[in-house]
Formats: C-alpha cells, structure tokens, sequence
C-alpha cells in the first residue's frame, strides 16, 4: 500500500509541476527563472509529499486491527445469527414432527374406527340378510300351509256337497267312537264308554249298510273287551273307609285293670276248722303245682300306659293312614293303598282293646286291603282305525267320481 502511494505521488508532483509549466512560457521572464521556480517547486511537491506520506503511514497502521475486530465481530453475530436460526429449525422441525405424529395417529383411529364401523356394517347386513331369508321361509312356510288348509277345505266342502244322509251318520258315529275312547283314559271307567259305543251300534244299524259288517265286528269285539274288563267300586270302597274312620272315634283305648276287690272274710266260730282243712289242702297242692309250673322272667320291655296326649296322637296317625288309602285309592296307587290299610290295623291291634267292634273293623281292614284298585282297561282302538278306514274309502270313492266328471 505504501509503495503504491509513493508511486502515485510524483505522479501528482508531476502534475503540479506539469500544471505551471506554460507560465513558464512567457517571454517577459529570463531564462534563470524557470530553474529557480522549478527548485522552489520542487521543493513544495517534496514537502507535500512528505506530509501525504506521513499521514497515510500513520492511517495504514491503524486500520488493521480495527478492520479484523470487525471482521470478527461480523463472524461472530453470523455465527450467533446461524445458531439462533439452527435451533429454531430444529424447533420448527421437532414440532412439525410431533404434529405428523398426532395426525398419524389421528389417522390410525380412525382407519381403525372406519375399520369397525365397516365390520359392525357388515354384521348388521348379514343379520339382516338371515332375519330377512327367516321371514321369508317362515311366510313361504305359511303360505304352503294356507294353500293346504284351502285344498282341505275345498275338498270338504265338495264333499259336504256331495255327502248322503249315510255319510252324516258315519262321520258321527266316528266322533261318538273316540269320544269313548277319550272318556275310558280319563274316566278310567268302562261304564260310560260301554254306553257311547252301544249308541254307536244303533247307528250302525239304521244305516243298514252290508260294507259296514267290518267295522261292525270291530265295535262288537271292542264291545264285549268293555264288559269283560270288570269294574273297581271305587267310590264304594271310598265311603267305607270313611265309615270305619268315624267308628275308630268310638273305641277305646287300652286302660290299666282295676284291682280286684278281696272278699270279707268272717271268721265264725263254726267256720273256723273247715277252713284251716281248706288252706292246707290248698297249700299241698300250690306246692305240687309249683313244681310242675315254671315261671320265667319276661324279656320283652313292657310298654308304659299311654297318656291322654299320646292317645289323641295315636287316633290322629290311624285317621292319617286312612285317608292316605283313601287318595292312593282315587289315584289307583296299589301299593300304597294296602301298605296304608295294613299300618291301620296294626295300630288297632297293638293300641286298643280287643272286643267285637276293634276285631270288626280289624278284619274288614285286612279284606280291604287285599282287594284290587286298579282298573283295568281294555282296548278299544280296533273300532276307531276300521270307522276311519271306511270314512278314507268313500271319500277316495267320491274324489274319483268328481275327477271322472
């Protein structure tokens, strides 16, 4: 830098010398002149560049330093500008992380929540799809049925449009014969269904009809398995149990024996020998009787009386086992009927006295528990298949007569 300005300063002297030099082509000046100008000249330029020289050593040494301060300065707050500018990058970059992260997870959920709602849709519609193919089988289902029971009808009504005073009667005469059979379960009577099928007979018999001799034979077997199949008198049975409960209220119950009353004994003078001969003949024969009869301890607890409280149980227990005959004997319960009877008279035998009535009713408990209860039932469906075979034939008879037509 110094030796450029040394450089460029005789180039300013120059100029100033180069500046006066047409002054110095007057003519009115001699020629020594332009020599002592030229010095003095000379002279200015070299003090003046002595004065520029020294002032501008004095500014190159200066501004070095200030120049590399500010030069570090100027790194330094790019550098803090650079860092303060990295980290709120980093920031901005960190939180639009996060915020990609949440709108990730946003999205999961809900993907996920489509997912189910998809599934739950799907669901639904297949549900829906079932309950739909249910209803519509269940009302084809109905349809076939209505379509039946109008094919029924219709083939009912042509034939009630068609059917005899004979047919009528038929038909009745089948309804009377299951009725019967309807009223021997649960009757468990032969009674009433005897007479329902002999009505059934009558019909048979106004309608005079040769096809009808099979299932007339079959009411007439079913007929005769009525009246051979006995009856059970329940209801007699039912009455005389009563019966024997109210005459148990009139006996007695086993008391203790009264002590018997010993005989005065008057002593008289006449009576007194005879009756001294009569106790030691009495005595004699005590002794002989005593070694013939051996008397032996009783191994057997003997019961105690029984109180007023005890009696009224034993009577309520025997009233108990007679009603418990009673129902097993409305419910045709064979076993239990005779085991009630039997405990019966096993309570009267052991707790009341022994006379005419107690051994009467004893005995007519025994009898009443052997008997049968049990009804037997004959069978009687032989009438209801031939009744009903007759009733399928004319009617077969009288679709084919309309078909024809």
């Amino acid at each position: 830098m110094v030796t450029d300005k040394k450089t460029t300063a005789p180039q300013a002297s120059d100029k100033s010398t180069s500046e006066p030099a047409p002054k110095k082509t007057a003519p009115e000046k001699p020629a020594a002149s332009p020599k002592k100008s030229a010095k003095g000249s000379d002279k200015i330029s070299a003090k003046g560049f002595d004065k520029s020289s020294a002032k501008g050593s004095g500014k190159d040494k200066a501004f070095p330093w200030l120049k590399t301060l500010l030069v570090f300065l100027l790194i330094a707050a790019l550098g803090f500008a650079g860092w303060i500018g990295w980290t709120e990058w980093q920031a901005q970059l960190e939180s639009r992380v996060g915020i990609s992260d949440s709108l990730q997870a946003e999205l999961a959920e809900t993907e996920r929540k489509l997912t189910q709602q998809q599934q739950l849709s799907r669901q639904t519609i297949q549900q829906q799809a079932q309950l739909i193919g249910q209803l519509e089988s269940q009302l084809q289902e109905q349809l076939y049925s209505i379509n039946l029971r109008l094919n029924s009808q219709a083939e009912r009504i042509l034939q009630l449009g068609t059917a005899s005073r004979g047919d009528w009667l038929l038909s009745e005469a089948a309804y009377l014969i299951r009725l019967a059979n309807q009223r021997l379960q649960v009757e468990r009577s032969t009674e009433n269904p005897l007479a329902i099928l002999e009505n059934v007979d009558t019909i048979f018999v106004q309608l005079n009809d040769p096809e009808l001799l099979p299932v007339r034979r079959a009411l007439a077997q079913d007929i005769a398995a009525l009246r051979m199949a006995g009856k059970v008198d329940r209801e007699g049975i039912f009455l005389e149990l009563e019966a024997i409960s109210e005459a148990v209220k009139q006996l007695s119950v086993i008391e203790p024996a009264t002590a018997s009353k010993t005989p005065e004994i008057v002593d008289t003078e006449a009576d007194t020998e005879q009756n001294r001969s009569l106790l030691n003949s009495f005595e004699r024969f005590s002794q002989k009787l005593g070694q013939l009869i051996v008397v032996q301890k009783r191994q057997q607890r003997i019961e105690p009386l029984l109180t007023s409280n005890e009696q009224s149980i034993i009577q309520n227990n025997l009233f108990l086992l007679i009603e418990q005959a009673q129902s097993a004997l409305l419910r045709e319960e064979q076993i239990i009927y005779s085991a009630s009877l039997e405990k019966s008279a096993a309570l009267l035998v052991r707790y009341f006295q022994l006379n005419s009535q107690s051994q009467a009713l004893i005995e007519r408990l025994n009898t009443l528990s052997e008997r049968q209860i049990i009804q037997p039932l004959p069978d009687i469906s032989g009438s209801i298949a031939a009744v009903q075979t007759m009733l399928n034939l004319r009617q077969s008879r009288i679709t084919d007569g309309e078909q024809q037509k």
